[in-house]
């Protein structure tokens, strides 16, 4: 029995994209940025190796595109009027992504490719998921939870940071008590001390 292929005649479009961009994801899950091959993907997907260089016409294209829709839904806005529950809120969803296989692997491929536009587009994604952090802080300090002086930036790149290590160094679970832990410690650091304006 011949197996028809999700590009064979029409329609085309979102089936084979959808295809094709589950298939990237399960193969960095498996063989990483560097043992990415086209032909498995196309093989996998159950498409034509041309139809992938037709939409994708690098290997670091198809990374970016399948990068972008597990990064799509990171951004939100807590105000749970609490600096610590607003953190935790605000970090459990890259967190989250970042625990799931295809996830670590695309965080793996942005740092093994280096500088480009995987890299970029990680960091413009993550950079939109806590683009509320300002606002945060700002809620923060109005009830005396945030130090004056305090940079959120650094805030952000001390959780994010963290998580990275915690899934690219040390290959474990960044969720649960060990991210809470994580903002607990932050926390500290950035709560008003004794004699602070």
């Amino acid at each position: 029995m011949t197996v028809r292929r999700r590009d064979a005649g029409r329609p085309r479009g979102a089936p084979v994209v959808d295809a094709v961009l589950a298939a990237v994801r399960a193969e960095l899950a498996e063989r990483g940025a560097e043992g990415l091959s086209v032909e498995r993907v196309a093989a996998r997907a159950e498409v034509n190796k041309t139809s992938v260089y037709r939409r994708w016409p690098t290997r670091e294209a198809l990374v970016v595109a399948a990068m972008e829709g597990l990064l799509d839904d990171l951004s939100t806005d807590p105000d749970h009027g609490d600096v610590r529950s607003d953190l935790l809120a605000l970090v459990t969803p890259i967190a989250e992504l970042a625990a799931r296989p295809d996830g670590a692997a695309l965080l793996r491929a942005a740092v093994a490719q280096g500088p480009g536009e995987v890299a970029r587009l990680a960091t413009r994604r993550l950079e939109a998921g806590v683009r509320p952090i300002p606002g945060l802080a700002a809620r923060a300090a109005a009830r005396g939870q945030w130090r004056p002086g305090v940079d959120p930036g650094q805030v952000v790149l001390v959780l994010v940071g963290a998580i990275m290590h915690r899934v690219l160094l040390e290959g474990a679970d960044p969720t649960g008590a060990w991210l809470e832990g994580v903002v607990d410690l932050t926390v500290t650091g950035l709560l008003p001390r004794p004699g602070d304006d």
